[in-house]
């Protein structure tokens, strides 16, 4: 075979795969399915508040699901505010030495605490319990 005949080969090879990927369809195929749409979900903006559920008579876990860079004598912020339900009592994760370590930020309805963090990436948590629907961050 000459170069020439290689070429052509090549090229109607190339084609055929294009027009294979390109969904042609023969009279006798059965038409490609509609394409699939799924939502997008976009992460949560780490800045932003967290709505939380706390039960009564048991201590219920959040976190942000957020990675917060510390630096040595850094101070964590949390706040939260409960906007149906009762009081809740809070206690939040901070950081002494790299180890972790639970604080009693009080009990009420609203509330804000710093707690030590140190030279650390980790998520934000509180540990609450109260019947109550609430924000946080």
């Amino acid at each position: 075979m000459n170069m020439s005949g290689k070429l052509a080969t090549g090229v109607v090879s190339l084609l055929s795969a294009a027009t294979l990927t390109a969904g042609a369809t023969t009279a006798s195929a059965s038409p490609a399915p509609s394409p699939v749409v799924t939502s997008k979900v976009s992460p949560a903006d780490c800045g932003d508040w967290n709505r939380a559920v706390s039960l009564p008579g048991r201590w219920s876990t959040v976190n942000d699901g957020c990675g917060h860079f510390g630096r040595p004598g850094l101070k964590m912020g949390y706040t939260w505010a409960v906007y149906r339900g009762g009081s809740i009592c809070v206690q939040v994760k901070g950081f002494v030495n790299g180890r972790k370590k639970w604080y009693n930020a009080g009990c009420g309805k609203t509330g804000s605490v710093k707690v030590p963090w140190g030279n650390v990436l980790a998520e934000k948590e509180m540990k609450v319990k109260g019947a109550a629907l609430f924000n946080w961050k």
